[in-house]
């Protein structure tokens, strides 16, 4: 089976994070990030029909042998995409930083909203990725470390299914860059969300007595 990975729109934030205007060229070999899809690495570069010509690609092997899937991605539609590199060590303190924020308070939501939630989950920009894993768990969704609170209404179960996939892919990046076990990183997540969950509960009943 072969995916052609198609280019979404990205907004980037002026940050910590890493500057997301200079496009890199990757060779075959290269460990990058995809967003969906996590650490991956880079299998070839080859020429493939698109629009009527002949573009280079990116090419992915995923699945398994006997399901294997090759996963083409323009190499000039690779930034858009969402391709970048790993992130650092700078980086994964930045992140945790922006966990140990204050959470944006979550309205019931609609369905394009539940799709901006996934498209920002989805997305290459960790500083947002990271604010959307904090604001969610504070309201109560929880990912791979815990089934829901009931504090938070779940469109078939569709946040928790967004968040622990979002979570999965970047314990696994942080993991890889501290050279840390994947379980000792969760637990690192998992309390410092908790502690922010907690302290923005704790403000929101204060200022209401």
């Amino acid at each position: 089976m072969t995916r052609c990975s198609q280019a979404n729109p990205v907004r980037t934030t002026d940050g910590p994070l890493k500057d997301q205007e200079k496009p890199t060229r990757f060779r075959p070999g290269n460990l990058v990030v995809h967003p969906v899809y996590g650490f991956c690495r880079i299998a070839a570069i080859e020429q493939t029909p698109m629009r009527g010509g002949l573009e280079d690609c990116y090419v992915f092997r995923m699945g398994s042998m006997r399901n294997p899937i090759k996963v083409l991605v323009p190499v000039a539609q690779a930034k858009a995409a969402g391709i970048r590199q790993p992130i650092t060590k700078q980086e994964v303190d930045a992140i945790f930083e922006v966990f140990k924020l204050a959470a944006t308070p979550f309205a019931p939501r609609t369905k394009e909203q539940l799709d901006g939630i996934s498209a920002c989950l989805n997305s290459n920009d960790l500083f947002r990725i990271a604010e959307m894993i904090r604001d969610l768990a504070a309201a109560g969704v929880k990912g791979w470390y815990g089934a829901s609170d009931g504090t938070f209404v779940n469109h078939r179960r569709s946040e928790q299914v967004l968040l622990t996939q979002a979570l999965s892919r970047l314990t696994e990046e942080i993991a890889h860059v501290r050279c840390v076990p994947r379980k000792e990183v969760e637990g690192q997540i998992c309390r410092c969300l908790e502690r922010t969950r907690k302290r923005d509960k704790a403000s929101a009943t204060a200022s209401m007595s």
